[in-house]
């Protein structure tokens, strides 16, 4: 696959360069970083596989109600009985010509016999076989059509979701930095206090016990920060030791749609919903061309026929042709017909299940990303307060420390109370925007078609190809310029 942006060619390069020049990377936008799943994922390249052998499915099953050619062609070694006085006719032949002109072409020896015959079938009635095999056909091309727009819809929401926690990881590795750096500055103050008298030995050790989880604390967000990193590089397609670095920052912004506009958005435009109905029509398509096989079938039929000594001879006067019209009816076939036409009803009536099952599934999916977009966006504000509260009643309780009038221990629990408040906050940005991703995923937002018009389109009789093109919706990830990945010297630790 075409990898258009600069992100590639500089991963590209990084790979070809030597270990010690590791360090560079990319810098990625949220947009970017979509454009490059978009182009790379492999759930992406397997759907637009599916859609090419649906296409060609349906060629090759448009193809079969025209005129077919077919030649066979059997050289043979012969002998016996039954070619003894054809064989004295060769050989009498055969001494005349030394006294006069004789044509031995018209006097084969039978030692040898090749066949070869010409057919030429075309049918003119398969009892509805071939229209409704048509039929599914262009149904599940499709179907593959919209399970390739799913696709893309679902590896959007995948490079989303993994850069948000890129973000919220990075925002944990400078809580926890942050963390650390304070307590250093505070058990330099402890220790100071001790070295003169006016604390307790205990107060520098428990301090540096603090201090020491939080170390362990920083290398622990650190390894899942780089985690995050390749993990992000597997979806969007990047070797997964290539450094990333974000350049947005996870932030809140409000989404005003009500519950009911999103479910009645999902209903009318999800991919995968209306690829169900699809694959309903396919299945009730597959099922009248099963009952084809109570009726006849009539194909005209052009034959030639041919035997002689040589290839392609015909000298064993053996030549001939026909032309007419061949009518097959299989009166009884023991049932057979009828327990595959009860089989193709069992797959129909499974996709009609499957079909609500689906709609069932979507119904579920608004519903439960709507309800963790709402409470995370109440977690936002409820957490940024805490936040605050935390840092002032940590300043409050360093002060009374100095002071002399408060304890260590509740200076050590004012400083946790903000690592957790600061990460509670962290990870309400990160549900909020996350549960967003997966709203318009479950509603079904296009990425490259919308699949509403593109059921419309099919529905007024138009192709697969033209119902894609009434159907094309402007990706922004498409147009994203090359230049837009910047490479990076220095990255996170």
């Amino acid at each position: 696959m075409k990898k258009s942006l600069a992100a590639i060619c500089s991963a590209a390069i990084l790979l070809s360069t030597n270990i010690t020049q590791a360090a560079e990377g990319v810098t990625l936008s949220l947009d970017e970083a979509i454009a490059l799943a978009l182009e790379n994922n492999r759930l992406i390249e397997q759907s637009a596989d599916d859609r090419e052998a649906a296409r060609w499915n349906l060629s090759s099953v448009r193809r079969q109600s025209g005129p077919q050619l077919s030649w066979s062609s059997l050289l043979n070694r012969i002998g016996g009985r039954y070619y003894n006085s054809r064989r004295e006719t060769h050989y009498a032949a055969k001494y005349a010509s030394r006294s006069e002109h004789v044509n031995m072409s018209y006097y084969p020896s039978y030692m040898s016999e090749n066949y070869n015959s010409l057919s030429l079938t075309m049918p003119l009635y398969t009892g509805g076989r071939l229209e409704n095999q048509r039929e599914a056909a262009r149904y599940n091309l499709n179907a593959a059509d919209l399970s390739l727009e799913n696709s893309r819809q679902r590896v959007k929401y995948q490079a989303a979701e993994a850069y948000y926690q890129v973000l919220q990881r990075a925002s944990l590795v400078d809580v926890q930095e942050e963390a650390v750096n304070l307590l250093e500055e505070h058990l330099r103050f402890v220790t100071i206090q001790y070295e003169v008298g006016t604390v307790a030995k205990s107060d520098v050790l428990a301090t540096n016990v603090q201090l020491a989880n939080s170390q362990q604390n920083l290398n622990s967000a650190q390894g899942n920060y780089e985690t995050a990193i390749a993990q992000l590089n597997n979806i969007i397609g990047l070797p997964v030791d290539t450094e990333v670095a974000a350049s947005d920052k996870i932030n809140f912004v409000k989404y005003n749609l009500d519950e009911n506009e999103c479910m009645e958005y999902a209903l009318a435009h999800r991919p995968d919903g209306i690829a169900a109905v699809y694959e309903v029509k396919r299945t009730h398509a597959q099922t009248a061309a099963t009952k084809s096989g109570y009726r006849p079938t009539v194909n005209a039929v052009v034959q030639g026929y041919m035997s002689g000594e040589n290839v392609f001879g015909a000298n064993h006067n053996n030549e001939q042709w026909a032309l007419g019209v061949r009518v097959e009816w299989n009166i009884f076939d023991n049932g057979i017909t009828s327990a595959n036409v009860h089989q193709a009803k069992a797959v129909e009536h499974r996709a009609e299940s499957l079909a609500q099952q689906q709609i069932e599934t979507i119904q579920l999916e608004v519903h439960s990303a709507y309800i963790a977009l709402k409470t995370a966006e109440k977690n936002i504000e409820v957490t940024a307060a805490a936040v605050d509260k935390a840092e002032e009643e940590f300043d409050i309780a360093q002060v009374r420390y100095v002071e002399g009038v408060d304890t260590n221990l509740n200076v050590m629990n004012a400083q946790e109370k903000v690592v957790e408040t600061r990460n509670n906050y962290y990870a309400a940005l990160y549900n909020y925007n996350t549960s967003r991703a997966q709203l318009e995923r479950a509603m079904g937002v296009p990425v490259s078609i919308d699949a509403l018009l593109y059921a419309e389109a099919e529905q007024a009789g138009k192709s697969s190809e033209k119902s894609l093109k009434e159907a094309a919706v402007e990706n922004i990830y498409e147009e994203l310029p090359k230049e837009s990945a910047e490479p990076f010297n220095t990255v996170r630790n």
